[in-house]
């Protein structure tokens, strides 16, 4: 779902306000794999709805953003049915879709003002098995720096990725940004991977424009502090 509206508000973007070609500087590199801190004992969290009330709500995010329908039980985003390279299809699928065993998984998606959006979704493990996911998920990214793929109607996508500094929060976080170009236009997306006792949550902010940094910052924050509050300090 988080790809299909990726592509959709490129494709809008694209007929109201025609080509603009990106003249933004080269993506930074991507940075090295962060190493969790060992958080032995953490239970998983038992089923989706307690998961999906533990995701964070409009009141917590920048101002303007709204809630939208939570996507179909089991949907998987990411940039699309067919990438080159293939694998890269799974950048920015749900948490759960890159890295499968999960004891439980939910998502959260809001609109805002020229296309905006923040996708949130969430993956939790039992018997350790969260830190493992929050590898695999940054395991995908070094061979996807630079990738591409179709929209609905055939039409070229391509994709870049590249590091973002954030500061580490939970126990154990990474960041990257993705500029996702068609007919000569981008939308840009940060993105926050961190690892929260036996969760693992992804926090994706969308925009016609550079997303400010900071606001991801606060969110991943927020979202750090609210599956800290379920399991106690």
């Amino acid at each position: 779902m988080r790809g299909a509206l990726l592509l959709g508000a490129l494709a809008l973007t694209v007929t109201a306000c025609g080509s603009h070609k990106d003249s933004a500087p080269a993506l930074p590199s991507l940075g090295p794999t962060v190493k969790p801190t060992q958080t032995p004992g953490a239970a998983a969290v038992p089923d989706q709805y307690t998961l999906r009330s533990l995701l964070l709500d409009a009141a917590a995010l920048p101002a303007g953003f709204t809630a939208l329908d939570d996507p179909p039980p089991g949907n998987t985003g990411g940039a699309g049915a067919k990438t080159d390279p293939a694998q890269c299809s799974n950048v920015l699928a749900a948490i759960a879709a890159q890295a499968p065993g999960a004891a439980a998984q939910a998502a959260a998606q809001f609109g805002g003002q020229n296309f905006a959006s923040v996708d949130i979704d969430a993956a939790s493990y039992a018997n350790g098995g969260a830190a493992q996911a929050f590898s695999t998920v940054q395991g995908l990214l070094q061979g996807c720096t630079k990738y591409s793929g179709k929209d609905a109607d055939n039409t070229k996508v391509d994709f870049r990725l590249g590091g973002l500094t954030q500061p580490q929060d939970g126990d154990g976080s990474a960041a990257f940004q993705v500029r996702t170009t068609s007919d000569g236009l981008t939308l840009y997306t940060d993105v926050s991977i961190t690892l929260v006792g036996s969760t693992v949550v992804q926090i994706a902010l969308s925009d016609a424009k550079e997303p400010d940094p900071a606001q991801l910052t606060a969110m991943t924050a927020a979202q750090v502090r609210k599956l800290r509050g379920a399991a106690g300090p």
